[in-house]
């Protein structure tokens, strides 16, 4: 397993360790649940060092960018991030990313972890060469995903925690530079919860050396005293994304389904008509026009059980019709399993009801909406 810069801090803090993706990270603390809770409630903080980083630096890094991505990069303002995904020629995952704008010839990206990260890399080089001959100006292609560490810190009561650190709120989506303990950090309004929170990356700071990580660590648990602020593993955070309905790489989307059939298009980060053109346009266009024969959708069970993944999804008349790709027990919808999955278009509304094959027994559950929860009560959307 590869160890991350923080391994030896959530040892000590007593955490249950596991491989995750071939890292060596914490699966909780406290308990999932326990987690999960406080982070809905209050605020907590998780290590996510395993996420690939790297930057795109050049006079002709955004003409690049405007052709690996569906997204609008030109009308991106300075010191902005937001989410998108790079697809193939049929118009499948290569990965979905976070894409940050410091300036128009300076980019850093957030993509997934590990063989996702070396994946990225290898395909966005071959085009930065590409670019590189053609425009004759260098485009400087920087991986720095050993070279830092990054934690996520979601909750309503993020904010306290920026306050206490002296940094500008990061609102949705807004990328702050800051020191913090002098040690150099970019943060960005984003999160993989559905919470309000900020995601922090900590430069020069590596397995070898990671003094700096540490410090910034601490400087946040400082801060949050206040507030309580909990320390969550990967078993919650996995959680929290599928309460929020949020989607993850190798489960929810992958190389052979598209953003139409997954239902995560969203056309306020992605244009799929814009110009110039972009990888997987024509395949996104015909998949748009001509429509789909699967759709991923919410489960809710309406019995006890946890549906997961590669459970068969049954119509009422118990004939198969998709399946499972996640599920797990949801503590703020009163310990309901709950999950999400594919199955044939005609059953893909909110409120079909539909059957889970859990070993010998057929559950029934029901097709939701995402996120599962009331955004009133839960969420960035929450009411105050």
């Amino acid at each position: 397993m590869k160890k991350t810069p923080m391994w030896k801090v959530h040892e000590d803090a007593g955490a249950r360790m596991t491989d995750f993706a071939g890292f060596y990270l914490p699966v909780s603390y406290t308990g999932i649940d326990d987690e999960i809770i406080k982070t809905r409630e209050n605020v907590s903080i998780v290590e996510v060092s395993d996420m690939g980083r790297f930057s795109l630096k050049g006079k002709y890094a955004s003409k690049l960018m405007e052709l690996l991505t569906p997204r609008d990069i030109s009308a991106m303002p300075d010191m902005k991030c937001g989410y998108t995904y790079y697809l193939n020629e049929n118009g499948g995952y290569r990965d979905d990313t976070i894409v940050g704008k410091l300036n128009s010839e300076n980019w850093f990206n957030v993509c997934n972890a590990g063989e996702q990260t070396e994946k990225v890399l290898a395909w966005i080089g071959q085009f930065v060469k590409i670019f590189e001959e053609w425009t004759n100006e260098p485009i400087e292609f920087k991986d720095w995903t050993d070279e830092t560490t990054m934690f996520a810190v979601q909750g309503p009561n993020y904010q306290v925690i920026l306050d206490n650190l002296g940094v500008p709120d990061t609102k949705r989506w807004q990328i702050v530079d800051a020191e913090v303990e002098g040690c150099k950090c970019l943060f960005t309004g984003t999160g993989y919860t559905g919470e309000m929170g900020f995601e922090v990356v900590i430069f020069d700071s590596s397995v070898e050396n990671p003094e700096k990580g540490i410090k910034v660590w601490n400087a946040i648990l400082e801060a949050g005293k206040e507030v309580g602020i909990a320390l969550c593993g990967l078993g919650a955070r996995d959680a929290l994304r599928i309460e929020a309905g949020l989607p993850l790489y190798g489960e929810d989307i992958h190389e052979k389904v598209n953003p139409i059939e997954t239902g995560y298009d969203f056309s306020i980060f992605c244009k799929h008509d814009k110009e110039p053109f972009y990888f997987g346009k024509e395949a996104i266009l015909k998949a748009k026009k001509e429509g789909v024969k699967i759709k991923h959708v919410g489960i809710i069970l309406k019995e006890k059980g946890i549906p997961r993944a590669d459970y068969d999804i049954l119509n009422t008349a118990g004939e198969k019709i998709g399946y499972m790709v996640n599920g797990v027990r949801s503590p703020i919808l009163n310990n309901v399993g709950i999950g999400m999955g594919y199955v044939d278009i005609e059953y893909a509304k909110p409120g079909t009801e539909v059957l889970i094959q859990i070993r010998k027994n057929q559950v029934k559950a029901e097709i939701s909406s995402l996120p599962f929860y009331d955004q009133k009560k839960w969420g960035w959307k929450r009411e105050a």
